[in-house]
């Protein structure tokens, strides 16, 4: 129980960080940070994987420009990205929808995470309880065990360094 109260309370301290950062992060942008940040999710009409901020053609100047003219306009940040979604398509946009089905692409790669820490952890558990539970050991293998530990001890006292098998 005690193991997992701790990774419980680490689990909620990552999620309360990743939390406040993403909330204040949000907040302490000026217009060109907007500006800039809007461009690196919008991908170059012309170019192929490269955002407008990347990008150094004619229309990818323009484009930053008309953000940054929407920017301090007014609009929103998602304003912007749904017009330039409206006249280039969809593919333009360079993040993916945090609702509906491209929602999935946020959530998948957590829930994944967090199923396989949940198995390897479970295996885990298992293994050790299996490799203590079904292990016997006989009396004779106590007794070279016994016998091996005083003679490291006499090694140790008697001041020899001579390495037992077990040490290299």
């Amino acid at each position: 129980m005690k193991p997992f109260l701790s990774w419980l309370l680490v689990l909620v301290a990552v999620l309360t960080m990743l939390v406040f950062g993403t909330l204040d992060s949000q907040d302490a942008r000026n217009n060109a940070e907007r500006a800039q940040d809007i461009g690196e999710t919008i991908a170059c009409p012309l170019c192929v994987g490269q955002s407008v901020v990347q990008s150094d053609v004619a229309i990818a100047r323009e484009i930053r420009a008309e953000i940054g003219n929407l920017v301090v306009t007014g609009y929103s940040d998602d304003e912007i990205r749904a017009r330039f979604a409206a006249r280039y398509g969809q593919w333009v946009i360079l993040t993916p929808s945090t609702s509906g089905l491209g929602g999935l692409v946020w959530v998948i790669p957590v829930v994944g995470l967090v199923v396989g820490a949940g198995l390897l952890l479970v295996t885990l558990g298992r293994w050790r309880r299996s490799s203590v539970d079904n292990t016997e050991v006989s009396e004779a293998e106590r007794n070279l065990v016994q016998a091996a530990r005083k003679q490291r001890r006499h090694n140790r006292s008697a001041g020899s360094f001579e390495p037992t098998p077990d040490e290299p």
